[in-house]
Formats: C-alpha cells, structure tokens, sequence
C-alpha cells in the first residue's frame, strides 16, 4: 500500500511514498526514523514540502515534521522566541506582529515551516534568518541526542547552512531559537520598500508591502503549485 505525497508538496506533485508518519514530538520522530532503518528503508523528513520536487514514487518514509509550539520570554532588550520546528513560517510571522514583536517582517509569505528555516538560511526583501537567529536545536538521529548549535555553530551563508553539509541526513532540527530586538529599525532597501519612509514606517506597513509584492509575483501555491522563488 503506498500514500499519495499531493497534500506534502507546494508542487502538488501527485506521487507517492511507501509509509507516510505524522510525527507531533521528539520520541514520534525518532522512533519513525528508526523502525524505517530497520526496515532498510529511505526515509526523509518533510515540513511542508516547498523545497522538494518529486519526480516519481518514493520507496520508503516520509516523516511529516509536526513538532509545534511557541514560547516567548522577553527582556529588556529583546524577545527571545522558542519555535517548534513545525510551526508555519508565516503563521509565525503574523504570529509576531500580532503581539507587536517586530522583525521578522520582510521574510512574510516564505513558504515552509520554521523547521527548515535556517537550513535554507531563508531570506527576502534585504533580510535572512541569521540576522534573527540565536540558536538551533536538534536530534542526532542515530543517538537520539540533543544538540544546540549557536547560530555561529550554524555556518550560514548565502541559502546554505551546516545542515546542508556536515549535518545533512544527521540530524533532525526539532526547534529554532529567535532573537527581536526592541530596538527595531526597518530593512527597506529592496523593492518597493525603497518608497518607504524609515522615519514613520512600522513594521506592518512593511509586512504589508512585502505580501503585496509577493503575491503579485508569484501565485499562490494552493492554487497553482510552485516553491516560492526559482533562481
């Protein structure tokens, strides 16, 4: 019996794979990993899909990372966020403005899950995830040890990561850590973000004007399927 991956990919490529786990905490997660290697199956941990393109069945797992939950402490210099790999992207950054936490707005509308985030080092509109990034944590798959990697740690660059190298297939990223600073100051140097004023902007006139630009280039993936940006 296979299960169709269409629901699993921004591309709504209608393939399938041989085992399809929901996986809502750690030990899910880690058992579904392993019983798969025991099986001697492929397996792959999935968030939302916008960064895969399936071009036939996969013969083995797809672990959906599901791992949700948002916690906030703040000091007086900033909010410090700890974020569930699972959690929406978006969602999160709505999230944020909603309780007047700035920062995370020139990255609104990346598709995904806050869990591949900093793999991708995603980034938009003069902004990318290490500018926010304070830590990651995740699992060593075979160990089922915990690891936090200061964003340093990370090694990001340009759309890379050190989860796409040395940890790559090693690890599993179960939570990312944020830092806003209270001192906000508005990135507009992209864009339609040039017209704005920095002396009067707030963060949700540029949330607003990122959403703008953002759907007026690229379809929604919900109708029209696609990954958020091509290069």
């Amino acid at each position: 019996m296979t299960h169709s991956l269409k629901p699993w990919n921004t591309f709504g490529i209608d393939h399938c794979a041989k085992h399809i786990v929901c996986a809502e905490n750690e030990q899910q997660l880690l058992s579904a990993w392993q019983q798969a290697t025991r099986e001697g199956l492929p397996v792959m941990i999935l968030g939302e899909g916008s960064n895969v393109l399936f071009l036939e069945n996969y013969a083995g797992t797809v672990i959906l990372n599901r791992l949700k939950g948002i916690e906030v402490k703040e000091t007086a210099e900033a909010w410090h966020l700890y974020v569930g790999a699972g959690e929406n992207w978006h969602q999160l950054v709505r999230y944020a403005l909603d309780n007047n936490m700035p920062g995370l707005e020139n990255l609104a509308l990346i598709p995904g899950c806050v869990g591949s985030s900093p793999i991708q080092n995603i980034g938009a509109y003069g902004v990318e995830l290490q500018r926010v990034c304070d830590y990651v944590d995740c699992i060593e798959l075979e160990t089922g040890k915990r690891l936090r990697l200061s964003a340093a740690e990370c090694r990001f660059g340009y759309r890379d990561s050190i989860f796409k190298h040395e940890y790559q297939d090693r690890v599993a990223i179960v939570a990312v850590g944020l830092r806003l600073s209270k001192q906000w100051q508005p990135i507009l140097t992209y864009g339609d973000l040039t017209c704005l004023d920095p002396k009067t902007v707030t963060a949700q006139q540029v949330f607003d004007a990122v959403c703008h630009m953002r759907t007026t280039k690229l379809p929604d993936p919900k109708v029209h399927g696609n990954a958020g940006s091509f290069f």
